[in-house]
């Protein structure tokens, strides 16, 4: 009880005595209804003077942040989708990026969020791949300054063959030094590579020379499921009819749009090449075996078409 309200009892003290003994019944006279009357009111004055007075404020200083989700974006990175050069190779370093984001608070209210870090490390390792900080203040990739979501941009590099399950780990400070839990979000890194597909072959089944020498176009379709630019090469192997390979194997067939290869329109996914049959060509059945490959070297279907030659 405050010295204030000591001081307020003390000078009342007999006033508050003389009170309750007319309330003990002990003085009779037309005063004491009166004194009654005054004894309650005194009781009542009494009790709002004991009352408590909340002024309860937020402590800042002993206030611990809050972090509640932590989202990667992507989550889940093909590395068999990034070309770095004409072929994948296993030991091609390559660039990832990742967007994080992250809810932070703490009772006092966001400005008094210190900072909020993130590190991106492979499961089972202690050494960061990438260290940063996130920000609430509206710059990409964050989209609304000074709403609770902390974001940031993670990059760090790795060997292709470096696949498996990564982790982003966020913790958040306060302007009093305190520290959030860590939350933790999945990164998982893969090597998901498609093969190509060719169809739709188009070549002649016999030719005749006629002691002439005769121009064939052989075309192609080629596709795959990571798309055209993955395509690195279409191919034919061709053999002799006595089974003997052709000392130039592998033919190349292009998409470049250029018509002295026969073909006519570039980037449609159709692969063509002309080849001349020389009148003194031995007759007989040749065999051509078409094959596409994509940039990780994966093979696709193989197509064999065979072309019999007469005089």
């Amino acid at each position: 009880m405050s010295r204030r309200r000591q001081s307020f009892y003390s000078r009342n003290q007999s006033v508050l005595s003389f009170c309750v003994c007319i309330l003990s019944g002990e003085a009779h006279s037309s005063r004491g209804h009166f004194c009654r009357r005054l004894a309650l009111l005194g009781l009542t004055i009494l009790g709002l003077a004991c009352e408590r007075t909340d002024n309860t404020v937020i402590d800042v200083n002993g206030a611990v942040p809050l972090l509640t989700a932590v989202i990667v974006s992507p989550s889940s990175i093909n590395t068999d989708s990034i070309n770095v050069g004409p072929t994948r190779l296993p030991e091609d370093i390559l660039q990832l990026k990742v967007a994080i984001f992250a809810r932070a608070s703490v009772p006092a209210g966001t400005q008094h969020i210190g900072s909020v870090a993130f590190s991106v490390l492979q499961e089972g390792s202690s050494s960061p791949l990438a260290l940063g900080k996130l920000i609430d203040d509206g710059s990409a990739p964050d989209q609304l300054k000074g709403d609770g979501t902390y974001s940031g941009w993670a990059t760090f590099q790795i060997e292709r063959v470096q696949i498996g399950a990564f982790q982003v780990e966020v913790t958040a400070e306060a302007e009093n030094g305190f520290h959030s839990s860590t939350l933790i979000s999945p990164l998982q890194i893969i090597r998901g590579n498609h093969p190509p597909t060719i169809s739709d072959l188009q070549a002649p089944g016999t030719v005749r020379l006629a002691s002439q020498d005769q121009l064939l176009t052989l075309q192609v379709k080629a596709s795959d499921p990571d798309g055209l630019a993955d395509l690195q090469r279409v191919v034919f192997n061709s053999y002799l009819p006595d089974g003997t390979p052709s000392t130039d194997n592998p033919f190349q067939l292009y998409d470049d749009g250029d018509r002295s290869h026969g073909d006519e329109a570039r980037g449609d996914g159709i692969y063509s090449l002309r080849i001349l049959l020389r009148s003194s060509s031995r007759t007989g059945t040749y065999k051509f075996e078409f094959r596409g490959f994509d940039r990780s070297n994966e093979g696709s279907n193989l197509i064999v078409h065979l072309i019999t030659v007469t005089q």
